[in-house]
């Protein structure tokens, strides 16, 4: 019987996260299975294993089709996940690249980075209608407006903190590989 260590884990940027999954493997522990920030891990041999992480985008059936013609290459899916796969392949004493060009590097920093965006947008939008409807409402007593107002300014500056901080390594990455792609025209 094989043991595993399960360890919960979250991170906001995918290079780190993939980082962290190629260190794993470099200690001897290879991935087997994620889900909402659980990540459980085997034994095996340091480095038997490369390991990437692809965001997918929206389209399902291209998604499938796209992991099926990873799989024939030697690429195995461990985990599909919120948009993004969880891609292992026996380590060749080379890490697994998937982009080598910089256009579908950037496709991938674009689609990657989009959720810092998407989210912070959606909670300014969610603070926006809580508090103009708190205010526009018949009614509503002065306690229940402060509470509305309260957390819309929370919702706010979190959706800002999120942008700033959790988009920047996304948008730097963008920005260099825009750069790195200019240059090469």
């Amino acid at each position: 019987m094989t043991t595993s260590t399960t360890i919960k884990k979250s991170f906001t940027d995918f290079g780190k996260e993939q980082e962290w999954l190629n260190q794993m493997s470099a200690e001897g522990e290879a991935f087997v299975s994620y889900h909402g920030g659980t990540y459980i891990f085997v034994k095996d041999e340091p480095g038997a294993w490369s390991y990437a992480i692809e965001i997918l985008g929206q389209d399902r059936k291209g998604a499938e089709s796209y992991l099926s013609f990873l799989e024939d290459t030697g690429i195995e899916t461990v985990a599909t996940y919120a948009g993004r796969a969880y891609l292992r392949k026996r380590n060749g004493g080379a890490p697994l690249e998937l982009h080598s060009d910089l256009e579908s590097r950037l496709s991938q920093a674009k689609k990657a980075g989009a959720i810092w965006s998407v989210i912070p947008l959606t909670q300014v939008s969610i603070a926006l209608f809580l508090t103009i409807s708190a205010f526009t409402e018949a009614g509503t007593s002065d306690l229940a407006k402060g509470i509305t107002l309260v957390i819309g300014i929370i919702l706010i500056v979190a959706a800002i903190i999120e942008h700033v901080h959790f988009g920047k390594p996304y948008r730097e990455r963008i920005k260099q590989l825009k750069k790195e792609l200019s240059i090469k025209e």
